[in-house]
């Protein structure tokens, strides 16, 4: 199994590999709004695979930045997809936290004047990075009724296909994040419920977010797993079995 991250202008993409019966099976996991034939472009380029080789896609929250170009990329590949139970569903997400709303546009607001913002988004050379990569470029371009059907996996489900890999229920940055965990190579896919600080070497927990109280016990119930391989949702993959351990106790003394 190895796990592949594909940076893409909004956000990391993560694509799976494994071999099935001697074939390539590729499950992803997340994949941002008009990104999807990047991530397609990765898989033909990169890994020298057809897109029919994916065989699954699923997504760690429904963001635009993390949903808005699976079922895109379903239409093209046929890949069967998979949403966390919660995602889509505003009335459940409001009921399950009903203040989450109103604290996301606040301390979304309060990133957006900060310089590291602008220079995420006002990037006039990632920008030029993101457009020159591989890109795919074959089938159609509204093809979204050739969706498969969506499938809800709950808290601790498998995924179809991949059994190695388990969603965990992880709410904090918003009702509906989740984490893909896989056990035996003590790695997990964090979407926004942790990021990755390359210049600290260290996973951060994201500036916006939804309750700090369901992120403190999110942490706490991730730092007791076994991982040591972090593959956040924006920044670098960590690897260092006490990172989430450290982030916790750091999280936790902010209160």
């Amino acid at each position: 199994m190895k796990i592949h991250q594909v940076k893409t202008r909004l956000s990391n993409s993560y694509v799976i590999e494994e071999i099935h019966h001697g074939e390539p099976a590729l499950f992803i996991v997340d994949v941002a709004v008009a990104c999807h034939r990047y991530v397609l472009g990765f898989i033909e380029s990169d890994l020298n695979y057809p897109i029919n080789s994916v065989k699954a896609v699923a997504f760690t929250h429904d963001d635009p930045d993390h949903f808005g170009g699976v079922l895109a990329l379903s239409a093209l590949c046929g890949a069967a997809v998979f949403s966390p139970d919660a995602s889509r569903r505003s009335m459940h997400k409001f009921f399950n936290d009903p203040a989450g709303v109103l604290t996301r546009i606040g301390t979304s607001t309060r990133e957006l004047f900060r310089a590291r913002s602008r220079a995420m988004y006002l990037n006039r050379s990632r920008d030029k990075a993101a457009r020159e990569a591989p890109k795919f470029i074959g089938g159609s371009s509204s093809g979204i009724d050739n969706v498969a059907e969506i499938r809800r996996l709950k808290n601790n489900d498998s995924v179809p296909g991949f059994a190695d890999w388990t969603l965990l229920h992880t709410p904090g940055h918003s009702w509906d994040s989740c984490c893909f965990y896989h056990p035996s190579s003590k790695s997990i896919i964090t979407g926004d419920t942790l990021l990755g600080s390359g210049p600290q070497q260290r996973v951060v927990v994201p500036a916006i977010y939804a309750n700090r109280k369901q992120m403190q016990g999110t942490l706490g119930r991730l730092a007791a797993l076994d991982i040591e391989h972090i593959y956040p949702g924006h920044g670098s993959v960590i690897s260092d079995p006490l990172a989430i351990a450290n982030e916790a106790r750091a999280f936790s003394a902010g209160a």
